[in-house]
């Protein structure tokens, strides 16, 4: 949008939206929604909206938004259902007088329908907008009727013959009555005669007065409620919405190359789960298989150096020499103890002399051999020898 430092103006004439800039002496075609000044308000017809004041106490603040219809519900004709009311000023607590507007929501509904697409500017009654300090009142003086603003809450838009039995209603009148008017005689003739010494007629209408009108934001917005501003999804859309898709797109791909590593990677940790099992059996054909990796080191340490210091390779090489050297001689099972770095040997014999020929010999290789049991059957001997191996 561009920047003016005077207020832009939309508004509705014989039902159709004009666009109003501070100084125009006529309307003109409504821009599209980029080519509108930041400053851009929606004039209501004020003859469509009541304005007013109201005391409120402390107590009823708290419920406001909800009751004000009710609170007017005596001054109205319409259904309090049918209406929508709102107001300012008063709502931190420090004043005890709040300003309120009054319209119906067919007709909020109508100038919704009127807007530009992705507008979302303020709805003020455009009796506010006319310029007005304190002791004054303002009139612009059009075709059928007068736009008037009594004070900074107040304004209203009335036929012209009826401007002066309003004007006498007045409980003070003011000290200065501005005019603008294209016919000083004329208008200058819808005051009341008493009124006429205090006017300042100027030529001009609407778009002269907006070059005098104050800052707006203090000014009663009936956009609240249910008509309050949403946020423009639908435009921040339009905007990035090709953004969004390359996004998106990206998005899908990552987790699509994400999806194939992973399954690569399930592939491939199969294939290496295998081939440690296939390994794993390699040495040890029996038994189920767990943790391949644990049971393959597990069963590894039973070979390795004890804390006594003894290898059972050497041991159990020693051995098998000493039998393999005497005939007749054999064995029949072999248990060896980590712990206490000790072998168990099962032996058969032809006679007992052959195993204390083998226990004798494993004396001189630096190991202490000590028969444990023997027996005699079949013509055979059976002995069990306790082997314990040196240092290494």
């Amino acid at each position: 949008m561009t920047v003016s430092t005077n207020l832009s103006v939309l508004r509705i004439e014989q039902g159709t939206l004009r666009w109003w800039q501070a100084g125009d002496s006529t309307s003109r075609d409504v821009p599209p929604v980029d080519g509108l000044p930041d400053n851009t308000v929606l004039a209501l017809p004020s003859d469509a909206v009541r304005l007013g004041e109201l005391a409120v106490s402390q107590a009823e603040r708290k419920h406001l938004r909800k009751s004000l219809p009710f609170l007017l519900e005596e001054d109205v004709i319409d259904d309090v259902a049918a209406l929508h009311c709102v107001y300012g000023g008063g709502s931190d607590g420090i004043e005890d007088t709040i300003r309120y507007g009054v319209t119906t929501r067919a007709c909020m509904d109508d100038w919704a329908r009127l807007l530009p697409e992705h507008w979302e500017g303020p709805w003020i009654p455009e009796s506010l907008l006319l310029p007005v300090n304190e002791g004054e009142l303002c009139l612009v003086v059009e075709t059928d009727s007068v736009l008037v603003r009594s004070s900074a809450a107040l304004g209203a838009r009335v036929p012209k013959q009826l401007l002066a039995p309003l004007l006498n209603s007045l409980a003070t009148p003011p000290e200065t009555v501005l005019i603008y008017g294209q016919d000083q005689h004329d208008d200058l003739a819808l005051l009341p005669p008493e009124w006429i010494i205090n006017a300042q007629w100027r030529r001009g209408g609407f778009g002269q007065a907006l070059l005098l009108s104050g800052d707006h934001s203090t000014l009663l917005d009936l956009r609240q409620g249910d008509y309050a501003p949403r946020l423009p999804f639908q435009r921040w859309w339009g905007h990035w919405r090709q953004v969004a898709m390359a996004a998106a797109a990206a998005l899908v791909l990552h987790l699509g190359a994400d999806a194939f590593v992973v399954h690569q990677l399930e592939r491939d940790n199969m294939a290496l789960r295998a081939a440690i099992q296939a390994s794993y059996r390699q040495a040890n054909p029996r038994g189920a298989v767990v943790d391949p990796e644990k049971q393959l080191d597990r069963q590894l340490a039973e070979y390795q150096v004890a804390s006594s210091g003894t290898a059972f390779t050497p041991l159990l090489a020693t051995i098998t020499q000493a039998v393999a050297s005497e005939q007749g001689l054999s064995i029949s099972s072999l248990n060896f103890n980590a712990t206490s770095s000790e072998i168990r040997l099962d032996l058969i014999a032809e006679n007992y002399a052959l195993v204390e020929k083998l226990r004798q010999r494993l004396q001189t290789q630096d190991m202490t051999a000590t028969l444990e049991t023997s027996s005699s059957r079949d013509d055979r001997v059976r002995a069990r020898l306790r082997i314990v191996g040196g240092r290494v």
